[in-house]
């Protein structure tokens, strides 16, 4: 019986050890606005979900603002606010799905802890401007936190019984996902990859060079992958990256690309506003039911998910 006791107790101390080691400021109290989402965005809780085995989840991971802030993840955001941590509407969609007996749900994290400070962003900047690279990344960006409490998250799910598991975000929180994807794909059946960026605009990065050096580390990375699956959506009028940027994915096995520059951001309206957007804002275009009907009308999402399963 003694016996009996030391075996759970080791088993409920690793367990646990597993989902919180993890020691960034205000996490806590940013992972409790994470929720499980209907296809209207409504929340709900686990407990709904009876069947955790023959459940296909997908864990979605919201856009990010600058390292030096903390990322709005609202609890209950408004359909389609995904500046507020909001899952894109087409994503939504596939809730309760049935995709080869396997329902779909829905899990928004709230991930977006402050990353790199001002002052170890010049840090690197000076080290760049004095030797031409930088040699030791010993802070961390807010992606790479991101995609560690991500990673926890996914353990955690896997420890109640989830064996099926997709990822997918939006912007950061995309990037996010297939920088783990890639690194874990034992783990992750698979992402879908909205309009993926992580290190600000061109003009950012040319204020920031360390920023730039961080992208080109991470893109030669991703480049060594010999297998992401994915599929990744990219819009020419995208103020982060854009299809010609991205390119290099095109090349990595598993990855379905999508270009939808078709699809023009001036006949595509903002969820907060009864406007249209303007000709550059293809980074918002997610937000929209034109993308939604866009994503609905060519089948992409539920063709992907049947490939991967």
């Amino acid at each position: 019986m003694i016996k009996l006791i030391y075996i759970f107790l080791f088993f409920f101390i690793s367990t646990n050890i597993s989902a919180s080691t993890l020691d960034y400021k205000d996490l806590d109290k940013i992972i409790k606005k994470s929720t499980f989402f209907d296809n209207q965005g409504k929340t709900y809780s686990i407990d709904k979900i009876n069947d955790k085995r023959n459940t296909l989840l997908i864990i979605d991971n919201h856009g990010s603002d600058y390292d030096i802030v903390k990322d709005k993840c609202q609890k209950k955001p408004a359909l389609g606010y995904i500046w507020k941590g909001a899952t894109v509407p087409a994503i939504l969609k596939l809730h309760n799905k049935q995709i080869k007996g396997l329902t779909i749900k829905i899990y928004r994290l709230c991930s977006g802890v402050k990353g790199m400070t001002l002052k170890a962003m010049k840090k690197y900047r000076n080290q760049l401007k004095n030797n031409g690279t930088i040699s030791n990344i010993e802070d961390e960006t807010k992606n790479i936190k991101r995609q560690k409490i991500l990673l926890n998250e996914l353990n955690k799910f896997n420890e109640m019984g989830f064996e099926n598991i997709v990822l997918s975000g939006f912007s950061a929180g995309a990037w996010a996902s297939l920088n783990l994807q890639s690194k874990y794909p034992d783990k992750i059946k698979g992402t879908i990859a909205i309009n993926p960026a992580a290190f600000g605009k061109k003009t950012i990065r040319k204020k920031y060079p360390e920023w730039g050096f961080f992208r080109k580390t991470n893109f030669d990375n991703l480049k060594k992958s010999n297998s992401i699956n994915s599929i990744i959506f990219t819009h020419n009028k995208d103020k982060y990256e854009t299809p010609e940027t991205l390119s290099f994915f095109r090349d990595i096995k598993g990855v379905k690309f999508i270009d939808y520059s078709e699809l023009k951001p001036t006949n595509c309206k903002w969820a907060d506003a009864n406007h249209n957007m303007g000709p550059s804002d293809g980074h918002g275009v997610p937000q929209s039911i034109c993308f939604t009907n866009f994503i609905e009308k060519n089948n992409h999402l539920i063709k992907f998910l049947e490939q991967i399963l």
